[in-house]
């Protein structure tokens, strides 16, 4: 996966998964997510990540919706410390 870096009039925000990756599992969204926070420490940026599918919050159900669900339970699990969304 890859990051990428925005500079807004709000300040830097990073992006990660911008690269096209077919079908990812659960745990592949995790460590994505991890890594891009880590990436985001690492240029001084208090990371705040937020997993995202096309639902909000329990407004809809599916195979899809439960696999970023999984994805921001294990990247909890993960990484404790940080924020995931």
């Amino acid at each position: 996966s890859s990051v990428f870096f925005m500079l807004l009039q709000s300040g830097v925000k990073v992006f990660g998964d911008c690269a096209i990756n077919v079908n990812p599992s659960a745990s592949d969204l995790a460590q994505i997510a991890v890594a891009s926070a880590s990436t985001a420490r690492a240029f001084g940026i208090e990371p705040r990540i937020a997993l995202l599918s096309y639902a909000t919050g329990d407004s809809n159900k599916g195979e899809l919706i439960d696999k970023v669900r999984d994805a921001t339970a294990a990247a909890r699990d993960l990484a404790p410390a940080e924020l995931f969304e």
